[in-house]
C-alpha cells in the first residue's frame, strides 16, 4: 500500500520547473491521443483531467499516470504531464491534480518553457439506473518563461522575461444506460491573459463537445468536434476495443491537420501501460508513452488500511 501512497505524493514535483499549456499541444494523455484526442465524452477518471473535468464523478479507487511526448522526433521540443486521481468514499465525487508541461531546450538550457499545474473536481448531480449527470471544473495555475539570452561580453546573461496567470475549465457530461455518452467542456472559460496592458495576449480558449457509443462490450466508439474560439474548428474520432482482457487497441483521425493515430493499453493487475502513435502530414511522425496504475481503493481507504 505505501508504494501508490508515495507515487501520488511525489507525481508531480519533478515537473512543475518546466513548462505549459499556452501552445495547446496534442492531448497530454497517450490514451487519449490514440483515439485522435475524442475523449470529451468518454474519459473517466484521471484519464479526464485533460479534456472534461466532469469525467472525474465516473472514476473509481486511486489512479495515477505519468506520461512523456517528444513531438514529431524532435529531440529539442519534449511535453510531458503527471496526474493523480481519488474519488471520495460513499460521495459521488472525483478529485485530481497534476501538471503537464511543454518545453523547448537545447544542450542544456532552455529556450522557451510552458507550465500548467492543476486542482480538478468532478460530481455527480443526478443518477438513476439508466441515467446520471455530471458536472466538473479545473483551476489552473499557467506559467510561461523565455529562460535566458546568451552571454554578452561581460559574460553576463539576462532574464528574458517569465508571467503567470490562472485559468479555469468546466464541463458536463451523461450517460444513458452504459451505451450513450455526452459530453461538452470549456477551456480557460475566464479568458486569462499574459502580459502588460498594452500588449497582452489571450490564452487560446477552446470548446469541445462529442459523444461516445458502445455498441457492444468492450468496444468505445466516440466523436468531438473542438473549437478554438478566435480560430478553427477541428473534427476528431476514435475507437478503443478490448481484444483480450489485458489489452485494448485504440485507433483515431483527426482534421486540421488532418491525422491520424493509433495505440495500445495494456493492464497487468495494477499497473497501466499507454501507447500512443501520431502520423502527421507534413512533419514526423511522434511517439508518446505512458505509464501509472489503478488501484480499486480510493486514497482515505488506502490510508486507513496503511
Amino acid at each position: 500500500m505505501r508504494f501508490p501512497l508515495v507515487f501520488l505524493l511525489t507525481l508531480t514535483a519533478p515537473l512543475w520547473a518546466f513548462g505549459q499549456l499556452i501552445s495547446n499541444p496534442y492531448p497530454a494523455d497517450p490514451a487519449a491521443l490514440a483515439v485522435g484526442g475524442a475523449t470529451t465524452a468518454s474519459a473517466t477518471g484521471v484519464n479526464a483531467v485533460y479534456s472534461n473535468p466532469a469525467g472525474l464523478a465516473y472514476g473509481k479507487g486511486t489512479q495515477g499516470r505519468l506520461a512523456y511526448h517528444q513531438l514529431y522526433g524532435l529531440s529539442f521540443l519534449s511535453h510531458m504531464s503527471a496526474a493523480a486521481f481519488t474519488a471520495v468514499p460513499n460521495a459521488p465525487h472525483g478529485i485530481a491534480l497534476g501538471v503537464q508541461t511543454l518545453g523547448t531546450r537545447e544542450g542544456g538550457h532552455t529556450m522557451a518553457s510552458e507550465t500548467e499545474a492543476f486542482l480538478s473536481h468532478g460530481f455527480l448531480l443526478q443518477q438513476d439506473i439508466h441515467s446520471s449527470l455530471a458536472v466538473g471544473y479545473t483551476l489552473k495555475l499557467i506559467s510561461y518563461s523565455l529562460g535566458e539570452s546568451v552571454v554578452n561580453e561581460q559574460g553576463i546573461s539576462e532574464n528574458l522575461g517569465d508571467a503567470a496567470t490562472f485559468g479555469l475549465d468546466v464541463g458536463g457530461m451523461a450517460q444513458l444506460w452504459d451505451r450513450f455518452k455526452i459530453g461538452a467542456a470549456f477551456h480557460n472559460i475566464n479568458r486569462p491573459q499574459f502580459g502588460s496592458s498594452v500588449a497582452k495576449r489571450n490564452l487560446p480558449q477552446v470548446f469541445s463537445g462529442g459523444f461516445g457509443y458502445s455498441p457492444y462490450y468492450g468496444v468505445l466508439t466516440t466523436f468531438d468536434v473542438e473549437r478554438l474560439i478566435s480560430g478553427e474548428t477541428q473534427f476528431k474520432g476514435g475507437m478503443n476495443a478490448a481484444v483480450v482482457k489485458p489489452l485494448d487497441l485504440r485507433l483515431g483521425i483527426m482534421t486540421n491537420p488532418n491525422s491520424f493515430t493509433a495505440g495500445f493499453g495494456l493492464h497487468w493487475r495494477e499497473l497501466v501501460v499507454d501507447y500512443a502513435f501520431l502520423y502527421h502530414p507534413i512533419l514526423n511522425p511522434s511517439h508518446q508513452i505512458g505509464i501509472g496504475f489503478n488501484l480499486d481503493k480510493s486514497l482515505p481507504e488506502l490510508w486507513r488500511a496503511k
